[in-house]
């Protein structure tokens, strides 16, 4: 197992590069990948930290010689756009953070994966972060299609509990490519995988995971 979407106190996570790490390890996880959000949140990287950052996942990867994917979230813009700092990024997370209708959040994930070099759509339908209001019967179909046609992933997130099962449901018979993240913010819920693994089992037996 592995876990591909942790927040570090280089944005809003509470916990150092190190200690995530060591808890991974102590896991046994096969690999874990620290993305943290990216320049449009008040507390995401920047260019410098994003460099002093790579430095720590280098240091702790070699010390407790587990694979550490260096990763950004980065949340969807009005006009379908990512934003992030000048640097290597070995995985792209994208994703909504904004309260918006149906139409909207839809619409801004479908000119995403359209206009922007993205691995992972990360908690859709998230139970925190979900469309708030309106009716867009074929959205998520259309968004499963999209994700099926360029091979980004569907994240399995298991603090946001998304997508849904009426999301998984439509799954069963694709051949997504799919990830798995806690979207741990603090230590304790790093590696907090196995639901997310289940649904995989049980939904996207058909699809292949990132790793």
């Amino acid at each position: 197992m592995y876990d591909l979407h942790v927040h570090s106190e280089y944005s809003d996570g509470r916990s150092s590069i190190e200690s995530i790490v060591k808890k991974a390890k102590e896991a046994n996880l096969e690999a874990v990948a620290i993305a943290d959000h990216s320049i449009e949140h008040p507390l995401g990287l920047t260019k410098r930290k994003a460099k002093n950052r790579r430095i720590e996942i280098e240091r702790a990867m070699a010390k407790y010689g587990i694979k550490v994917i260096d990763a950004i979230e980065c949340g969807i813009q009005p006009d379908g756009k990512i934003i992030k700092p000048e640097h290597d990024f070995e995985l792209v997370l994208a994703s909504i953070h904004d309260p918006v209708s149906k139409e909207e959040y839809h619409r801004r994930i479908k000119l995403c994966l359209s206009r922007n070099s993205v691995d992972i759509l990360a908690h859709f339908h998230s139970r925190i972060f979900d469309a708030i209001g309106g009716v867009d019967e074929n959205g998520d179909d259309i968004i499963l299609d999209l994700l099926e046609d360029t091979g980004v992933c569907l994240e399995i997130n298991t603090a946001h509990s998304a997508p849904p099962t009426t999301v998984l449901e439509k799954c069963i018979d694709r051949k997504l490519k799919f990830s798995v993240g806690s979207d741990s913010h603090s230590l304790n819920r790093v590696a907090e995988v196995e639901w997310g693994f289940q649904m995989a089992k049980k939904y996207l037996r058909n699809g292949k995971s990132i790793i």
